[in-house]
């Protein structure tokens, strides 16, 4: 429902007081959020942060190299054409349902209210969580690197607190002032990380330049290229992040789909091009040693190229997690406010900045989560064990998220828009990508990892039966009137 309304209360608003005038979009408890903010630039970062590009490469380089071999950016590739299928699929819902919602909206409108509710359920266990466990993991590297190279201790709750502090700044100041330092921090980390790649080629270690990292007969085995391939899909995840912020963007309907194009594109030529260049320039004739290494191997690569400069890979991390934790945040927070101007959250959550426009409550909220999980978390299992594990966790979310949102697209265009149905980007496309993400769904967890990763199927199972039983007594109770609300928003 788009309307044109002014705020003027303080220091949140929910109620409108005077009409006609332009910026604004109103739910349907009256509250807010400031329309036309954003540009192309604005929302492509916003998508390309929400994969920490530099985390996608330099976290996960290791365990693709030990099962790909050096074919490990031959991987990165064959990902990137699975993952664009799929983004094929959103970007078709996101030409016609611009909403704030994001995914929660796309399947409430095309699959079922009740789905969407679970959608949203279940992306609690991956945008409202990112936040907490990405900075609780970057601590963990940061207290190592800084206590092994300096002899300085800085614990790993104090970083987190330090980066939530700094997440719920810029959220609350204003998209406007969100989306800057996301292209501020993304712009930094990518530069670093393709200026590390690019060295390798300048500097190559044993074995020299190559393209080996292309012949996939140099695979150790089918088997190691096919998980590594399954593990490089979920590098490239977070390009959906752009979608809920389509009622804050100037044309959605053309600049969303953009951005969620031009990340896929650009993210996947970023990984396999530093992905190529790192192993480069550790050499390609010394892979098991790459394997091998005890630490972040592009921490001992900067280290041989640069010395002392080795300290810009450890900014570029550090960056790339701040980065996620705040387009983590903006998806997590616009997501709750759509939910809540249906009438499927609490509508306190509604409530908005009256001079910046941003849910203040949500933001609040979010925040909490972000420390009470991130340390207490951290306190049980150990920080980096925590960010193992609920990467597993959102692993399995997303899986059926995505799915459900292939659904919705088939759906959308077969009965709605019959006329635009097409044979290859509305069905065939949803399929492959589908059951290739549940295909990565099931070889994480089969078989079964060593404790804590193994508790990922009972969190995500658990968690999606509690959805499912409230959707239960809400039918019982008869309170289920947001459902027919929850699509509203992206009614053309």
């Amino acid at each position: 429902m788009l309307r044109h309304d002014v705020v003027n209360m303080s220091p949140v608003s929910r109620e409108p007081v005077s009409e006609n005038a332009p910026g604004v979009k109103e739910g349907v408890h009256g509250a807010v959020l400031r329309s036309d903010a954003l540009g192309l630039t604005s929302v492509l970062m916003q998508a390309i942060a929400h994969t920490a590009p530099a985390t996608a490469i330099l976290l996960t380089i290791q365990f693709t190299v030990s099962q790909a071999g050096v074919v490990g950016p031959l991987a990165y590739l064959l990902a990137f054409f699975l993952v664009l299928t799929l983004g094929f699929g959103v970007i078709q819902l996101a030409r016609h349902l611009p909403s704030a919602g994001g995914y929660y909206t796309y399947v409430s409108r095309t699959v079922h209210p009740r789905a969407g509710f679970l959608t949203a359920w279940l992306f609690f266990l991956y945008s409202a969580l990112t936040p907490a466990f990405s900075l609780a993991m970057m601590g963990s590297v940061l207290e190592t690197s800084l206590r092994s190279q300096y002899g300085i201790s800085f614990p790993w709750w104090l970083f987190l607190l330090i980066g939530t502090a700094f997440t719920a700044f810029v959220t609350y100041r204003g998209v406007e002032v969100s989306a800057a330092a996301l292209v501020i921090l993304g712009i930094l980390e990518v530069g670093c990380v393709v200026l590390l790649a690019t060295w390798g080629f300048f500097s190559p270690g044993p074995g020299g330049v190559n393209l080996s990292s292309f012949n996939p007969a140099n695979a150790p085995s089918g088997s190691g290229l096919y998980l590594a391939i399954v593990f490089s899909i979920f590098a490239l995840t977070g390009w959906e992040g752009a979608a809920p912020l389509a009622e804050e963007t100037k044309d959605p309907k053309r600049i969303v789909p953009r951005a969620i194009l031009g990340a896929i594109l650009l993210m996947g030529a970023y990984l396999v091009f530093t992905s190529w260049g790192l192993l480069v320039g550790w050499g390609t004739n010394r892979v098991a040693d790459f394997v091998a290494c005890p630490e972040v191997p592009a921490f001992v690569l900067a280290r041989r190229f640069w010395g002392a400069g080795w300290i810009l890979v450890l900014f570029a991390l550090i960056n790339s997690m701040v980065a996620v934790a705040v387009a983590t945040t903006l998806v997590s927070t616009r997501m709750w406010y759509a939910m809540a101007r249906s009438g499927s959250l609490p509508r306190q959550l509604t409530d908005l900045h009256e001079r910046y426009k941003t849910p203040v409550n949500a933001i609040s909220f979010q925040t909490l989560v972000t420390v009470v999980f991130g340390i207490g978390m951290g306190l049980w299992i150990g920080p980096d064990q925590e960010f193992f594990l609920m990467g597993t966790v959102l692993t399995l979310a997303l899986a059926v998220i995505y799915s459900l949102g292939n659904l919705g697209v088939f759906l959308f265009y077969r009965k709605e828009r019959a006329q635009d149905f097409h044979p290859a980007l509305h069905a065939l496309f949803p399929l492959i990508s589908s059951v290739a993400i549940l295909w990565v769904a099931y070889k994480s967890v089969v078989p079964l990892p060593a404790a804590p990763i193994s508790y990922a199927p009972a969190i995500v199972a658990g968690w999606f039966v509690a959805g499912v039983f409230v959707l239960i007594v809400m039918k019982l109770i008869g309170q289920e009137q947001w459902l027919l609300r929850a699509g509203s928003a992206a009614n053309e």
